[in-house]
């Protein structure tokens, strides 16, 4: 029998990193790392794109900011120490939120106070479901002589399913779920378990919405999946969003021979005309998004053709450049 090492658990992290902003608040924000947190906390390895450490705000400065590469300028605060967590890092967490208008909000020590613990617990039931407050505990492990292997647990986390269906309680409440919305909320809370069975990516809470995004690992770009009750089809595509969307989009243009030669999908390169943004996109036409009975034939359409778009485009994207102003315009003069 082989022989088997032991996992040795490293108990004070300070012994591996001697100062926590200079040395701790580094290490966290690569992309390795990062990648760690999104995987944790369920939402992929794509879902933190770095914005900056040490950022300004006021007097102050934040550990780490981030951007939900699944949303357009949702910012995500990381608030990481050392040692046992305490009041003065709540503070500043609360205090950094508020200034940098985080929508989720992270904070990571070696351990979180039972006290601490129940702050969170109380943030997440006392705000709507646009925020979200996390508390993680880091350790690190090796066997015998191997590298150091961090690991996150999370401590405290929103109630997601509590969320939607006091959200949809209100809204019902209040007579703005219509019966449609309310059929969309459900269509793809019944995705997102779908997608998790099934796949690697990770989508957004359920809103009663037409689409649902998915992180792709780059801000303004997402994974969509799309529905119409009225027209009877279903999507799957990438999104190219924000100022430059059309001009990304026609930067991937560029590669669309070779994009086509790899794969089977039939694509449909969208421009979007007169709109900021563009879509290559995937469509199957003659479903009922409305018809309950055939949901799972579209959740498994829809995560197999994301699943494809995702091999395909996740590295072109992250590799994506704005096309030289001058050879555009240059392009255009013909």
């Amino acid at each position: 029998m082989s022989n088997l090492g032991k996992l040795e658990q490293i108990k004070d992290i300070r012994s591996i990193w001697a100062d926590e902003a200079r040395d701790f608040t580094p290490w966290l924000s690569q992309g390795e790392n990062l990648a760690l947190i999104g995987e944790t906390l369920n939402f992929g390895s794509d879902w933190l794109e770095l914005v900056e450490t040490e950022a300004n705000v006021g007097s102050f400065f934040a550990d780490i900011v981030c951007r939900d590469t699944s949303r357009d300028d949702h910012i995500v605060l990381i608030e990481n120490q050392f040692g046992h967590s305490d009041h003065d890092h709540l503070g500043k967490l609360l205090t950094y939120a508020a200034g940098r208008k985080a929508k989720t909000i992270i904070w990571i020590a070696e351990h979180i106070r039972d006290e601490h613990r129940a702050a969170i617990d109380l943030l997440n039931d006392a705000t709507d479901d646009q925020y979200q407050f996390f508390a993680l505990e880091i350790e690190l492990w090796k066997i015998g002589g191997s590298p150091l292997a961090p690991r996150f647990s999370i401590i405290a986390k929103p109630n997601d399913w509590s969320r939607i269906v006091a959200r949809s309680s209100r809204r019902i409440t209040d007579g703005n779920l219509t019966e449609l919305k309310q059929t969309y909320l459900d269509y793809w809370t019944a995705f997102k378990e779908y997608l998790g069975d099934h796949s690697q990516l990770r989508c957004q809470k359920p809103s009663p919405q037409q689409w649902m995004y998915l992180p792709i690992g780059r801000s303004y770009f997402t994974l969509t999946a799309n529905l119409n009750t009225k027209e009877s089809w279903i999507q799957a595509f990438l999104e190219f969003h924000g100022e430059n969307g059309t001009r990304f989009f026609k930067a991937m243009l560029q590669q669309q021979h070779q994009i086509e030669k790899e794969t089977e999908l039939d694509l449909v390169w969208d421009e979007l005309p007169g709109r900021k943004g563009a879509k290559i996109l995937v469509k199957k036409s003659g479903v009922i998004p409305s018809d309950r009975e055939n949901w799972g034939d579209q959740h498994k359409w829809l995560v197999e053709k994301l699943n494809q778009l995702y091999a395909i485009f996740h590295q072109r994207v992250k590799k994506l450049e704005l096309p030289d102003d001058r050879e555009e315009n240059a392009s255009g003069e013909g």
